[in-house]
């Protein structure tokens, strides 16, 4: 047995930052006082030592800004901003990586901000709960799913399918994933933000990526007090924050996991 690396089948994470939205959480939040605050679109890099080269998620890329109309009004009520440099692909090859050996990208949602870049990659298999499929199958824009970011022609696509064994998730959410069915990569649903939202826990490393379950772990006790228009953008509000209640819960029990928003703040970092 190779035991580089402690003999763990996660050999290596890396965390990217690829763009970043800027809002005001005073205008998010009643009794917030303003505060503006860039909100990093995240991609991690997995490298498996059977599967290769995975990514969950894919952050932005300059397809944010040519979706006509729609463009314009999601950077008006959402400014974004990313650099060609920024862009995942890019980012890859700068680390010596290149795009065409991913194998697998994970979704966590089809929100613009996490199938940006989708179509910077090709021969790789998507892998998302059903209801996320069905999402970037409709494109519609009130879904906030961008016509213009769903890679066209075929993609080898698997829709993650619950499992019935226990583990630390199940007490706190409806539904649990083995990705590779090898305990390596755990999806965890994440209802509420957009439908069939899931998250990922690394065992290894005991960190569970959260997607946009929250736009960060500070400002959890906060979503209670959201204004009426920003709890429209979220698919299903209830279901948003009885998933935040999860969390906290989860967290209140699992304090040794560190979990980690896809908006949180969180710097670029590589995990070995």
């Amino acid at each position: 047995m190779n035991m580089e690396n402690g003999g763990k089948k996660i050999t290596k994470i890396k965390l990217y930052s690829c763009g970043y939205c800027q809002n005001d959480l005073g205008i998010v939040f009643h009794g917030h006082k303003k505060d503006v605050r860039k909100f990093p679109a995240l991609v991690v890099y997995l490298h498996h030592r059977k599967f290769g080269n995975i990514l969950f998620d894919t952050g932005y890329s300059e397809l944010v800004y040519q979706n006509g109309v729609v463009s314009l009004i999601y950077n008006t009520l959402n400014k974004t901003f990313v650099k060609p440099e920024e862009i995942i692909d890019v980012r890859l090859k700068n680390d010596g990586i290149s795009p065409d050996s991913v194998k697998y990208i994970i979704l966590s949602h089809a929100h613009p901000d996490h199938i940006g870049a989708l179509k910077k990659f090709s021969n790789y298999r998507l892998i998302t709960t059903k209801d996320v499929l069905m999402k970037m199958k409709e494109k519609k824009t009130l879904s906030l799913t961008f016509k213009n970011m769903i890679p066209h022609g075929k993609i080898l696509v698997k829709a993650v399918k619950p499992t019935d064994k226990t583990n630390i998730f199940s007490e706190f959410f409806n539904e649990v994933y083995d990705i590779f069915n090898d305990g390596s990569v755990i999806g965890v649903r994440l209802d509420g933000h957009a439908e069939g939202q899931m998250g990922i826990y690394l065992p290894e490393y005991k960190i569970f990526f959260a997607a946009d379950a929250c736009w960060g772990g500070d400002i959890l006790d906060e979503v209670k007090n959201m204004y009426p228009l920003p709890r429209l953008i979220q698919n299903d509000f209830r279901k948003y924050s009885d998933t935040v209640t999860a969390l906290q819960k989860f967290s209140a029990v699992h304090p040794e996991i560190k979990i980690i928003y896809s908006h949180g703040g969180m710097e670029e970092k590589v995990y070995e």
